[in-house]
């Protein structure tokens, strides 16, 4: 494979970590000036690192690019339009499944030279798929995936399992029962209303230290925790704004500004 350094942002690479200039993909420190920091990112080293990362954050082994189902003849291969549509493809995809599956971009978050790279990784079914659009398709696709995903949802969206039925839940943001199905989980969470009702409560505790946690997932559990006035509220809109707007709350927020 022939080499194509002209585009590479080596630069990108180099930072400061505790008053030291440190190159985060080689792992070493370097002399604080631009000479010593020019002859380190021009090394072979450097180059080899950099070389290795970019073609298992791309998926390309040997002259050939998974990704593309193609070879290549060098690294500006990262640049051609068909590349980038195919990688802009599968993270699309991931981020409108729920960004449950890792790409390698997240998986390597610290460099290590590993084929592990190579692989995205479904963080719900905890299962490493080949980086190719055509294997995150299908995994997002398949009845195991959609069965985790449902059951991932359901404590987010304070949909509860219902005492001595296996065929109906509950939401607690809505007040309703609905069919125990992986489609109507799916319906339910992505139903208008209920976005709604749920982003109400989210945006009104949003900066007022009030959990709702327990309250999203405890069966019985009616209320939300406020955490700066050390006592429970009724968790919906009306009873949670109220306590917000009240003296006892109010008097909280003051209190820890003046300190």
């Amino acid at each position: 494979m022939s080499e194509n350094f002209s585009d590479m942002a080596y630069y990108e690479d180099i930072c400061e970590i505790e008053n030291t200039i440190t190159c985060i993909l080689c792992k070493i420190s370097l002399v604080n000036n631009s000479t010593a920091i020019e002859l380190h990112i021009n090394g072979e080293n450097h180059k080899m690192f950099y070389i290795q990362r970019t073609l298992i954050l791309n998926n390309m082994q040997g002259n050939y690019c998974k990704i593309c189902n193609s070879d290549f003849l060098d690294l500006s291969h990262i640049q051609m339009s068909k590349h980038k549509e195919q990688l802009y493809q599968m993270q699309s995809l991931v981020e409108k499944d729920g960004a449950f599956i890792e790409l390698p971009s997240n998986i390597l978050q610290e460099w290590a030279p590993s084929e592990l790279g190579t692989n995205s990784h479904c963080t719900i079914c905890d299962q490493y798929l080949q980086f190719t659009f055509k294997d995150i398709n299908y995994h997002i696709n398949s009845h195991k995936h959609k069965r985790s995903k449902a059951m991932a949802l359901q404590p987010f969206n304070g949909i509860i399992s219902v005492a001595g039925s296996d065929q109906d839940l509950w939401c607690k943001i809505c007040q309703k029962y609905f069919a125990n199905y992986i489609e109507k989980i799916f319906e339910h969470v992505d139903d208008k209303d209920h976005f709604i009702k749920l982003n109400k409560i989210v945006r009104l505790i949003d900066g007022q230290d009030i959990t709702v946690d327990n309250y999203l997932t405890n069966t019985t559990e009616d209320k939300a925790t406020c955490n700066r006035c050390k006592t429970q509220v009724s968790c919906n809109v009306d009873n949670l704004e109220r306590h917000i707007k009240g003296k006892r709350h109010t008097g909280a927020v003051k209190d820890i500004k003046l300190q």
